[in-house]
């Protein structure tokens, strides 16, 4: 019995022990084994069961459509969790882009294809980076809670917070999914700290400071996915009924998948609508914004969002975000380069290209290549708009002045070195705030116009709209250097009929003869009847106002019509009297033209031997002005003379000295031409082999530069 006893308290002695180390082993884990579960005293209660793995992703949508080289990237790159060859090494990428790209959709959309590949669960948050930006210790206490840590028990610091969540998340695969973050702080202390997880962000900005992380700049949508989306939303047959009223839809839309789906939606609900309706809708784009919206999706508001999240105040020799942002909604260019932006505002350079890359990391304007940025087309609908609404008329009107300045002394520097011997446009010293470029050479001057041929299109649209129609008519003929080098007819036209309108309200006679002869040298090409009207009336003017030095390049001008329209009888008396006139003004360079017209004019009529006599006189002429481009043309008119003679190795060295000419400035269209009449010497030549080969290389220019009426006239001649 006393054995029993002894071992009776031995057993509960032990028990008491294991009790009291239950309890410190178990202190602060509630819920977790160790602790008794019951009353005090009592057998311990039941274990719970542990978290069920968080499935947080939002919902997918069932007509995701286009994206497909970004969803198997991104599930590429998330793909690699674990794989990284560090253990700590997360892998994080971040899809950005301004508002509506759709960037919230993609990665819900990639996410749901990785689920599976995450088996422990995934964790989700809007971060509302763009609005109102969520504390991250408040995402932390979140997660920590869905990852099963009793709320009582989250650390107050949110650097223990993140020191937990890392815990918790060690070892385990799971993917994290950010939305619409602000900056790198933001997300920093939400990312794992284990090689088996992946993060996925997306964000307006660029977040810079995310050191590792792989970037994914969302665009818009290609013109077939465009398509596809708009098909599915509003209904695929309704859209292919009308293919030209859903190609002006899909224009106005611009790519952007928000604005597709709002345009797709407001179709589908209005079923007395078709889509030349809502094209005709779309088409102003004063109202476009306004018509881009349906239930609580709105495009406009998805801009004001990154617009509101600007910093207000510029920097002491700096420019406000903000307004560089409403400032660049004036200008109506595809794109602005960094000095004509510096203009716009007033500003530096270094000034400029601060608050410009401001902008471009807010995803609120491009950046295609250094020192040149872009509007999305409806960011800059947008951009107007906030221009309109909040710019005073006098500063838009100051702004789009000095730019339109900076535009046509630039332009007429690089005149000065495409052309030398044409005449100038007198113009006044610029503005102290604009600072028009230089050019050091032929080069230098033709690259830049060329990089600006759509913005001098735009240029002299918008002087004339602001009224600026003395920069209106100045402009167009300040380029014509430009555009008669490249053969840009089509530009040519365009802004010459513009200025002429423009010198025609300022009742500016000298400028209206001068746009007409212009214009008229552009007509030729295709419409010689309009083109020897226009030099006609130019003519008269310059006689009108005894400008004899403009009365002789009209008289040439008529001349050289009448050539064009194979009148060779009227175009030898014209140009006679203007050989006239330009040798009692004391200009060579006329002087020249009025030879070389004389002369294709005799050669025309079978006059040879006067041809040769006077296209020698010009080219004599040309080449101590050193103008090439004029010596290049006296040299093929003065081949085609000698080959009228059958002077077939006199007429071979001019065309071989006419090209080597165009080669040498860069003269795309006059090598074509240079090409085709050597071919035909060849020819003559009896060098069949070598004319087609000449021939085949003169086609291939002029289709590179969409010249279809004479590459028809090659391609003939090659079969």
């Amino acid at each position: 019995l006393q054995q029993l006893y002894q071992d009776i308290l031995n057993a509960d002695a032990a028990s008491a022990a294991a009790g009291r180390a239950g309890q410190v082993a178990g202190a602060g884990q509630p819920g977790e084994p160790g602790r008794a579960g019951g009353a005090p005293g009592g057998p311990p209660g039941p274990v719970p069961p542990p978290p069920p793995a968080p499935a947080q992703l939002p919902a997918d949508i069932p007509d995701f459509t286009g994206r497909a080289g970004q969803v198997d990237e991104l599930c590429g790159l998330l793909s690699a969790a674990g794989e990284q060859g560090s253990p700590g090494a997360v892998p994080v990428v971040l899809v950005m882009g301004s508002g509506g790209l759709g960037k919230t959709t993609l990665a819900v959309h990639a996410a749901h294809l990785l689920a599976e590949r995450f088996a422990d669960g995934q964790l989700y948050a809007s971060l509302l980076g763009a609005t109102e930006p969520v504390d991250p210790g408040e995402i932390l206490a979140r997660f920590l809670r869905d990852l099963g840590m009793d709320g009582a028990q989250i650390p107050v610091e949110p650097e223990e917070r993140a020191a937990q969540y890392r815990t918790r998340l060690a070892g385990k695969q799971m993917l994290v999914v950010l939305d619409d973050a602000r900056d790198a702080a933001q997300v920093q202390p939400l990312l794992p700290g284990s090689a088996s997880c992946a993060v996925l962000i997306s964000s307006r900005g660029r977040l810079p400071e995310l050191a590792g992380g792989r970037l994914m700049d969302l665009d818009v949508l290609p013109q077939a996915e465009a398509r596809a989306l708009f098909e599915r939303v509003a209904g695929q047959e309704r859209v292919r009924a009308e293919p030209a009223a859903t190609q002006e839809v899909l224009t106005a839309c611009a790519g952007l998948p928000l604005a597709i789906r709002i345009a797709g939606a407001r179709l589908a609900s209005r079923g007395g609508w078709n889509v030349r309706t809502l094209a005709g809708r779309l088409s102003d784009e004063r109202r476009r914004l306004d018509e881009l919206r349906v239930g609580n999706l709105a495009v406009r508001a998805s801009f004001e969002v990154s617009f509101a999240s600007l910093a207000g105040a510029a920097g002491a020799d700096g420019v406000a975000p903000a307004h560089a942002f409403r400032m660049l909604g004036v200008w109506i260019g595809p794109s602005v380069s960094l000095p004509a932006a510096a203009a716009l505002l007033g500003v530096g350079e270094e000034a400029a290209e601060e608050v410009l890359e401001v902008l471009v990391d807010a995803h609120l304007l491009d950046s295609p290549e250094p020192d040149r940025y872009r509007f999305h087309d409806l960011l800059r609908v947008y951009a107007a708009d906030r221009a309109q609404a909040q710019e005073s008329e006098q500063d838009r009107r100051e702004a789009v002045t000095r730019l339109l300045t900076w535009y046509l002394h630039t332009t007429e520097a690089a005149a000065r070195i495409i052309s030398p011997q044409h005449s100038r446009v007198a113009l006044e010293p610029p503005p102290d705030t604009v600072h028009p470029l230089d050019f050091a050479s032929l080069d230098d001057a033709l690259a830049w116009c060329e990089d600006e041929r759509a913005g001098l299109v735009a240029a002299t649209r918008l002087a004339a709209e602001y009224g600026l129609h003395e920069i209106a008519w100045k402009l167009p003929a300040a380029a014509i250097s430009f555009f008669m080098r490249r053969s840009h007819w089509a530009e040519w036209m365009t802004t010459h009929q513009t200025g002429l309108a423009s010198a025609r309200v300022r009742d500016d006679r000298e400028a209206e003869a001068r746009t007409l002869n212009n214009l008229g040298i552009a007509l030729g090409q295709q419409r010689l009847d309009e083109s020897v009207s226009c030099f006609e009336q130019a003519l008269a003017l310059y006689r009108e106002l005894g400008d004899t030095g403009g009365e002789g390049r009209a008289a040439t001008n008529v001349a050289n019509a009448y050539f064009d329209l194979q009148r060779f009888d009227e175009a030898l008396v014209a140009a006679e009297r203007s050989l006239v006139i330009q040798r009692a003004a004391g200009k060579r360079y006329g002087e020249g033209i009025a030879l070389g017209i004389l002369g294709g004019a005799c050669r025309e009529l079978g006059r040879f031997g006067e041809a040769i006599q006077r296209l020698q006189e010009a080219l004599v002429i040309f080449r101590q002005l050193e103008d090439r481009d004029s010596e290049a043309d006296a040299l093929g008119d003065l081949g085609d003379a000698y080959l009228g003679t059958d002077r077939v190795a006199d007429a071979v060295t001019c065309y071989q000295q006419s090209l080597a000419i165009r080669r040498d400035i860069g003269d795309l269209h006059g090598q074509a031409a240079a090409l085709r009449r050597l071919s035909r010497a060849r020819q003559q030549a009896g060098e069949a082999g070598e004319a087609r080969r000449l021939l085949s290389e003169a086609l291939r220019l002029f289709e590179e530069l969409g010249d279809h009426a004479q590459a028809v006239e090659v391609r003939s001649s090659l079969i």
